[in-house]
C-alpha cells in the first residue's frame, strides 16, 4: 500500500511554506533585475532568482513532500546523484524561462513558449527525483496523472514567470507566492497520487535512506535561503532610491544657494 503521508501530514505545511518562502524570494529578487537596464547585471538577478524559484520553490518542495512518501512493507532508497540532477534540472530550466521573459522582448507569445519549456523542464525535475527512488517494488505511473501534472506544471510555470514579470508591489508578492506554492504542490501531488506498485523489482534497490540526505540538503537550503534573504534585504527598494535621489538634489540646491547678504566674490 502506498502512503503519501507516512510522517502525518506535517510534511503538507512544511512543503508548501518552503515552496511560498522560495517563490517570494525569487520575485523579488526578479523585481530587482528589472531596475537594471545592463543586461549582465539584469542577468545576475535573474539567475538568482531562478536558484529562489527552482532551487528551493519547487525542487526543495519535492523532496520534503518526498519523506513522506512510502510503500508498506517496502524498501525505499534514493540515489543521490540522480537526486542532485533534479536540482541542477529545476534551477536551469526556471533560469531559461525567466533569461527568455528577462532578456527579450516581452510578448504573450514569448511567455507561452517559455512557460511551456519552463512547465515541461519543471515535469523532468520530478520524474527525474521519482526515478532517483530505488525499491524492492516496482513503481508504475497512471498516464492521466502523468499528463494532468505535466499541464499543472506549464500552468504554474506561465504564471510564475507572467508573475516575475508583471508584479511591481512588493505587498503583493506573498499573495502571489502563496498561489505559486498552491501550484507547485497540486502538480506534486497530482503525479505522486498517480503512482502504483506493479509487482516485485527485478534487483535489490541501492542507494541512501532519504533521512539521510535530510541534514546536506537541510545545511545548503538554509545557506542559500540566507544568502537570497542577505542579498534582498541589503539591496535598496525603489522608494529608499527616490528618497537619496531627493535628498541629494536638495543637498546640491542648498549648496549652490548663495549665502544671503554676502556678495559674490570679484575676480
Amino acid at each position: 500500500m502506498i502512503e503519501h503521508f507516512s510522517h502525518g501530514y506535517a510534511t503538507l505545511p512544511v512543503a508548501f511554506l518552503v515552496s511560498m518562502t522560495g517563490s517570494a524570494l525569487g520575485l523579488l529578487l526578479a523585481k530587482h533585475a528589472r531596475r537594471h537596464a545592463r543586461p549582465a547585471r539584469r542577468a545576475l538577478w535573474l539567475l538568482l532568482a531562478a536558484f529562489a524559484i527552482g532551487g528551493t520553490g519547487i525542487w526543495v518542495m519535492h523532496f520534503v513532500a518526498m519523506l513522506g512518501f512510502a510503500v508498506r512493507d517496502a524498501r525505499l532508497l534514493y540515489d543521490p546523484w540522480t537526486t542532485a540532477l533534479s536540482a541542477l534540472i529545476a534551477v536551469a530550466v526556471v533560469a531559461c524561462g525567466l533569461f527568455a521573459i528577462g532578456l527579450g522582448r516581452y510578448s504573450p507569445a514569448r511567455l507561452a513558449a517559455a512557460g511551456t519549456l519552463t512547465g515541461l523542464g519543471v515535469a523532468a525535475m520530478h520524474y527525474t527525483g521519482m526515478a532517483a527512488v530505488s525499491a524492492d517494488v516496482d513503481l508504475a505511473y497512471g498516464r492521466g496523472s502523468v499528463a494532468a501534472s505535466v499541464a499543472i506544471a506549464i500552468a504554474a510555470a506561465t504564471t510564475a514567470l507572467w508573475l516575475s514579470w508583471r508584479l511591481q508591489r512588493a505587498s503583493t508578492m506573498w499573495l502571489a507566492a502563496a498561489v505559486m506554492a498552491l501550484a507547485v504542490n497540486l502538480m506534486h501531488y497530482t503525479a505522486m497520487f498517480g503512482v502504483r506498485t506493479d509487482g516485485a523489482a527485478a534487483a535489490e534497490p541501492s542507494g541512501v535512506e532519504a533521512a539521510d540526505l535530510v541534514f546536506p540538503m537541510a545545511t545548503l537550503t538554509a545557506v542559500v535561503l540566507l544568502f537570497l534573504v542577505f542579498t534582498v534585504v541589503m539591496v535598496p527598494t525603489d522608494e529608499e532610491l527616490r528618497a537619496d535621489e531627493h535628498l541629494s538634489t536638495l543637498q546640491r540646491r542648498t549648496t549652490d544657494r548663495p549665502v544671503a547678504g554676502r556678495k559674490p566674490p570679484r575676480y
